[in-house]
C-alpha cells in the first residue's frame, strides 16, 4: 500500500510503501508524480519509505513492472532521492546505483537513511521543510 507521509510545496514528494504493492499503488504513484510535475517543477525530489525487502514479497508482479517502466521514462524529472528503510542490502544497492545513475542524470542524486533518520531524508529532499 502506497502512502504520502507528507505533502510539500515545491518538488518534493515523501511516500511510504507498506505491506503490498498493486496497480492501484502505481497509479497513485503516477498521479502525484504527475501533479508536482504540473506544478511547473522541473524535476522532482522524492523520499521513499520501505520497512525491508520484504515489501517484494508483496508487489504485484505487473504493478512492479508498470512503475520501473514509468519510472524509467521519467528517470531525468527525478533530482534527489532518500531511500528509508532498515536494510543492509537496500543500503547497498542505493551506494551503487547513486554512483552509476548520476551519469543519466545530472540533478540525480540518491541517499540512503536509516529508519529512525526520517527527519533527516525528509531534510534532504526539501532543505525548507
Amino acid at each position: 500500500m502506497l502512502t504520502q507521509i507528507k505533502t510539500f510545496k515545491g518538488n518534493a514528494l515523501a511516500v511510504e510503501i507498506t505491506d503490498t504493492y498493486t496497480e492501484a499503488d502505481t497509479k497513485l504513484m503516477v498521479q502525484i508524480f504527475e501533479e508536482k510535475l504540473n506544478e511547473d517543477n522541473e524535476y522532482i525530489n522524492l523520499l521513499l519509505k520501505v520497512k525491508d525487502l520484504s515489501v517484494m514479497r508483496h508487489m504485484e508482479f505487473k504493478a512492479l513492472m508498470e512503475s520501473e517502466i514509468w519510472g524509467f521514462k521519467h528517470f531525468g524529472k527525478i533530482g534527489k532521492c532518500a531511500v528509508v528503510a532498515h536494510s543492509d542490502i537496500i543500503k547497498d544497492v542505493v551506494k551503487l546505483e547513486n554512483k552509476f545513475l548520476h551519469l543519466a542524470n545530472a540533478h540525480f542524486e540518491e541517499k540512503y537513511f536509516a529508519t529512525e533518520q526520517l527527519d533527516e531524508a525528509l531534510k534532504f529532499i526539501s532543505p525548507e521543510k
